[in-house]
């Protein structure tokens, strides 16, 4: 433990207890601001952003892409300030924030005894949707996550993530973990949308070819669990509604690296298709394309080249 490490936590301890003073609202207005001045003013992974945009909405106009990329920005903001009011929540005060239209759905499929595997993306609030399927579904989700370096703030948010029960699983060391959930028929929360390793299958996201966990794919075949995907939007009010989409597995019945693939191109299509309703909600300033393969260049300009 350093210095540096303590004084980040007590930052982090003093802004969390000034943010839960405020109402819900207030807090979700400041972190939109705080998201719009770190784009405006500081840039920070601006380029990276407007890049990713560009990949992905090749026809849009520079100006729209600044706006929707102004937009996640204020987006993200919102959703960490969220984090830090999470202390505040009770099932109550979050059945009212978070809606999600038909949890039904969980509730048979986890009644197979089989597990569920849930995959989500940096879209909206996803810690938030994190505690809502804990809540909507009556069992705890075991979150897969990325432990952060400062122990001391990781355990504080820790405490955060798992407030209505869920279990966390540290990113790493979760393949055993995640097999003995599902042979328990449990619930395991998978948030695949960031760059994975160069090695990993190549996947068309948003038209280009991109190594992508199979992580989701695997386990749904191998362990005979559910695909289910799920990306609840924030809503103009400040609440977020969602819902249960259930990825069709039951032509797939063979482990094999073919099913793998196409598994993984169905659940990967799913994503796209709710960050295209809602691009200024998912996290554009991540590095997803940095590991993908380059477009080919029409036959035409090569033969001018």
């Amino acid at each position: 433990m350093t210095l540096t490490h303590v004084a980040e936590y007590l930052v982090f301890k003093v802004a969390s207890g000034i943010v839960q003073l405020l109402p819900l609202r207030v807090v979700q207005g400041t972190g939109a601001a705080l998201g719009e001045f770190m784009y405006g003013t500081f840039g920070l992974r601006k380029a990276v952003t407007l890049e990713n945009l560009g990949y992905a909405f090749p026809g849009k106009s520079p100006e729209e892409l600044d706006r929707i990329a102004r937009a996640s920005f204020r987006s993200v903001g919102t959703a960490f300030f969220e984090l830090l009011w999470f202390p505040r929540l009770t099932e109550t005060s979050l059945r009212s924030l978070f809606v999600y239209e038909n949890p039904e759905l969980v509730h048979d499929l986890l009644a197979r005894g089989k597990g569920v595997i849930v995959v989500a993306a940096h879209f909206g609030n996803w810690e938030l949707t994190a505690l809502a399927f804990s809540v909507y579904a009556g069992m705890p989700l075991n979150v897969i996550a990325k432990t952060q370096s400062n122990k001391l703030v990781n355990a504080s948010i820790a405490k955060s993530r798992t407030r209505f029960g869920n279990v966390l699983i540290p990113m790493g060391i979760s393949v055993r973990d995640i097999i003995r959930a599902l042979e328990q028929g449990k619930a395991v929360g998978i948030l695949p949308d960031q760059t994975a390793p160069k090695e990993s299958i190549q996947i068309d996201f948003f038209g280009r070819p991109v190594p992508t966990h199979q992580g989701p794919a695997v386990f749904s075949l191998k362990m005979g669990a559910p695909l289910l995907v799920t990306f609840p939007a924030r809503q103009a009010n400040g609440s977020y509604k969602g819902r249960f989409v259930q990825i069709r597995t039951d032509d797939l019945a063979d482990y094999s690296e073919e099913n793998i693939v196409e598994l993984t191109k169905r659940h990967v299509k799913a994503t796209e298709d709710a960050i295209r309703a809602n691009p200024d909600q998912w996290m554009w300033m991540h590095r997803r394309w940095k590991h993908a393969t380059p477009k080919a260049e029409p036959a035409e300009e090569r033969v001018k080249g």
